[in-house]
């Protein structure tokens, strides 16, 4: 880092701390971010930096290659094995879960204030989808009536039941439906930077970005 930069990023931080910090940030990243050299280890340091700017909450959603299905198993697989591998190291602080092939839980952690959502290769869609699936079977069963029916019954049965005030898509410009329905009125940021060299300013600079946007929530 040059000293130009290190100053730059040193006032920036001053002035982000000057305001309040979102509360939750997402990002999307693609299986071969994860896979080139160092890519689990800049996911780490991306993760720690959330928690050291103020962040409460990280979802991140591994976008897997729509490959033959024995072929898409086997990555999710060796993927969140990585992944949980690199959060077990994490300080005890962080908390996490990590779901894998179908959205099916593979490992958490008790959070102490900070939590970190690692979904890989299950998307938004299938979410919601599953969540629906699950409230029709309950109406068939005569555990709940049609009128009962509201958001907070899908909400309660998504993997992530918080909304993203930052949506962050690294390396690209095509939406991911991932928390498609919590990331409605979510702040989203593109960035042709890829993940290889993300860097902290990065992400510094899309948080003061964001604490310079005025929301207005759908209105």
């Amino acid at each position: 880092m040059s000293f130009v930069t290190s100053l730059y990023e040193k006032r920036l931080l001053k002035r982000i701390k000057e305001y309040p910090s979102p509360g939750h940030i997402s990002l999307v990243i693609s299986e071969a971010d994860l896979l080139q050299k160092d890519g689990l280890k800049k996911l780490k340091g991306y993760i720690l930096w959330c928690r050291e700017l103020g962040v409460k909450i990280v979802s991140i959603y591994v976008d897997v290659l729509d490959t033959e299905k024995p072929l898409r198993s086997q990555m999710i697989a060796q993927l969140t094995g990585e992944i949980d591998d690199i959060l077990q190291k994490a300080p005890e602080q962080v908390g996490y879960e990590i779901f894998g092939e179908n959205g099916e839980p593979f490992s958490k952690r008790k959070e102490n204030g900070f939590k970190v959502y690692v979904s890989v290769g299950f998307g938004g869609r299938e979410e919601v989808t599953r969540a629906v699936k699950d409230i029709l079977q309950k109406v068939k069963d005569g555990d709940i009536k049609p009128s009962d029916i509201d958001e907070s019954m899908i909400e309660s049965r998504l993997l992530v039941k918080h909304e993203p005030d930052i949506f962050i898509r690294s390396g690209g410009k095509h939406l991911s439906d991932f928390l498609i329905w919590q990331s409605i009125y979510s702040e989203y940021y593109f960035t042709d930077v890829n993940w290889h060299e993300v860097r902290k300013l990065d992400l510094l600079r899309i948080i003061r970005d964001f604490q310079k946007r005025q929301r207005r929530f759908g209105k």
